[in-house]
């Protein structure tokens, strides 16, 4: 497949795909078996159930492996925050948990713009 096609199906299934954590503890993307999903994964050679690593797109607290609903708002006087639902929620009422170093370094490294490098 042309890589400008393959990127563009990724992006689909990327936004479109069945979001869960694994028995591994890793994010994972599934069909849920539409078959549009579950052909766009076997063109991509993905398993169903294909899992990522912790990265872009997953909660940025610290041992947390769901995906990313909410991003900015949350404890914002530290950071602009990537969290999951659950960590979402419990930033309006909850001081801050331990954020992944991961994230630590990605504020710190944001110009004095607030843009990312």
């Amino acid at each position: 497949m042309m890589n400008k096609y393959k990127d563009a199906l990724e992006d689909m299934v990327q936004q479109f795909a069945y979001r869960g954590v694994s028995k591994n503890n890793k994010p994972m993307l599934y069909t849920g078996g539409m078959s549009a999903l579950e052909g766009a994964f076997e063109a991509l050679g993905w398993d169903d159930q294909k899992e990522f690593e912790d990265g872009n797109g997953i909660c940025d607290v610290e041992g947390c492996m769901d995906w990313t609903v909410a991003q900015g708002s949350m404890w914002a006087e530290t950071g602009y925050w990537c969290l999951c639902r659950k960590h979402a929620q419990a930033s309006k009422t909850e001081p801050q948990p331990k954020m992944k170093q991961r994230a630590i370094d990605r504020e710190k490294s944001r110009r004095s713009d607030g843009r990312l490098p």
